[in-house]
């Protein structure tokens, strides 16, 4: 019986010395090692050697990251109020962000950032179109980035925001008048002042025209949205139903406003022609409308633009007249007191200014005419000064009306 368990026993040993010599590994020195201490090795030698490694094998943040904007764009020069663009950011496990940034870029690269860490986290930003210099950015289409960094806890995010527009080109133009000198001489008369724009990076979405007298108060006011036709037919009456005057320029301030609230100005004038109306014992035009020198009789050392417009005046003027053949001209001069307040100095400035000043002043017509054709003999002339006005000196509004030459056409 002993003999027979001895056996058994040496059976199982050889067997097991036989299954470890099937599982062993060579190593160096010509030892070996078991399977476990060869699993345990190559464990350690991969063992990550950089956090970027280690951030590549952390987990996503739970949820989203966002940065969003409701408007398509804005203005740092809007009239309608919104100077910024505003954005609503949301940062995925909050609890767990190291640092964040974000980059609000063009087409050519960053022109404005932001940053900070997770002590605060912001839940929106607003940016005023201004680059990290503190100048105004290009105008042009834009994203905001949003970069979020968990410090290795979590990989990290993105996100970007849909584009927008910075707006900082207005809109341009000009305008077309036609007749160039308007002479509303019956209730069918009309001028018209047509808008021809560009828009800059915005559609435009309306436009106001106000049109001025010649002392620069407020005449009529035209506004409509940006459609199909941008035409104004004006009859030449005011706001109030007063009628152009005869021979003046009706300066016209066209304002585009694009979808952003920037707006482009487009200036010009109406100029009206030469209006003979009929008075008791004849006829009178109103208004030679020259524009002289201050305190001479001089048209013609004026700027180059009212040195043109004089004598085109004169010529219409001249040509006016010549469609009385037989009648006589009278001209009288007008002009504005400046010390009305003052009777002392107003008597002063009567004397010894406004009436030598009026009557150079119609004479200096008086001549042109003579040059464009017609006789020195049929015209007469008169300075009258300050001695009869249409509105009283003290109105600074109006009283330009009282600086005038009328011409009085008499059989």
């Amino acid at each position: 019986m002993v003999r027979s368990s001895r056996k058994v026993i040496l059976v199982v040993a050889a067997a097991c010395i036989l299954a470890a010599c099937q599982t062993a590994k060579p190593l160096p020195g010509g030892s070996s090692a078991s399977a476990g201490a060869s699993a345990a090795a190559p464990a350690a030698a991969e063992k990550p050697a950089s956090s970027a490694a280690a951030a590549a094998s952390s987990p996503a943040a739970a949820g989203q990251s966002f940065i969003e904007t409701e408007a398509r764009g804005f203005s740092p020069s809007s009239v309608t109020g919104r100077t910024t663009i505003d954005f609503s950011l949301s940062f995925a496990n909050s609890a767990a962000v190291k640092s964040w940034k974000v980059a609000i870029a063009d087409a050519k690269g960053v022109k404005k950032s932001y940053s900070g860490t997770g002590a605060k986290l912001p839940s929106d930003l607003s940016w005023d179109g201004k680059d990290d210099a503190g100048q105004l950015a290009p105008g042009g289409r834009y994203t905001a980035r949003l970069d979020v960094d968990y410090g290795g806890a979590f990989q990290a995010a993105s996100a970007e925001s849909a584009s927008f527009i910075l707006d900082t080109v207005a809109p341009s133009g000009s305008l077309k008048i036609s007749p160039a000198f308007f002479a509303p001489e019956k209730p069918s008369d009309r001028v018209t002042i047509e808008i021809d724009a560009t828009p800059g990076l915005a559609a435009i979405e309306s436009w106001s025209m106000d049109i001025y007298d010649p002392g620069q108060n407020l005449f009529k006011t035209f506004h409509d949205a940006w459609g199909q036709d941008h035409t104004v037919s004006w009859d030449g009456k005011g706001s109030d139903g007063s009628m152009v005057l005869s021979a003046q320029d009706y300066p016209v301030v066209v304002k585009l406003q694009d979808e952003f609230g920037n707006v482009g100005v487009v200036k010009a004038a109406v100029s009206t022609d030469i209006i003979v109306e009929k008075v008791a014992d004849g006829f009178m035009i109103p208004d030679s409308r020259l524009y002289f020198k201050a305190f001479t009789a001089d048209y013609r050392d004026v700027p180059p633009a009212l040195a043109k417009q004089n004598m085109t005046r004169l010529d219409m003027l001249a040509a006016a007249l010549k469609k009385f053949p037989g009648d006589r001209f009278e001209i009288i001069g007008h002009a504005v007191m400046i010390h009305w307040d003052n009777p002392a100095l107003g008597k002063l400035e009567e004397e010894y200014v406004l009436l030598p000043l009026s009557k150079a002043r119609a004479e200096a017509i008086k001549q042109a005419l003579i040059d464009r054709g017609l006789d020195a003999a049929k015209i007469e002339t008169q300075g009258v000064g300050a001695t009869d006005q249409l509105v009283p000196d003290s109105d600074l509004k109006d009283r330009w009306k009282n600086r005038r030459t009328e011409i009085f056409i008499q059989k």
